[in-house]
């Protein structure tokens, strides 16, 4: 893809999924503790465990927690999958992590800031 000065520049789609994989709270927790975890495979319990520790305010009766586990093993596992920040085997309810992966995007897009910011 060309830009409007004539030099090449990169495919907007990922940095485009990436933000919008990033505008919700849960996802950014979920990325902050993928980038923290030493495993290559985390099971969506221990996501959700994360999760309801880490919440704005507390979500320790057992519906909430389910209905954290069911908003992440429907909406925000799938999202961040699809915008390949994760791998989400959703039979398993295994998430498969690489850090630089996601490394990678969330330098794109403070790339993506910074350069909105000296415009």
């Amino acid at each position: 893809m060309t830009d409007q000065d004539g030099a090449e520049s990169e495919d907007p789609a990922p940095i485009d999924s990436s933000f919008t994989a990033l505008s919700n709270p849960y996802r950014r927790s979920l990325c902050r503790y993928a980038m923290r975890t030493e495993t290559e495979r985390v099971s969506s319990e221990e996501l959700v465990d994360y999760v309801v520790e880490r919440a704005p305010e507390p979500v320790a009766a057992d519906a909430d927690r389910q209905t954290v586990a069911l908003e992440l093993h429907h909406v925000h596992l799938p999202k961040l999958a699809n915008a390949g920040l994760i791998e989400y085997d959703r039979q398993n309810d295994v998430v498969h992590v690489d850090r630089a992966t996601i490394a990678d995007r969330l330098e794109r897009a403070r790339d993506t800031i910074s350069d909105l910011q000296d415009a």
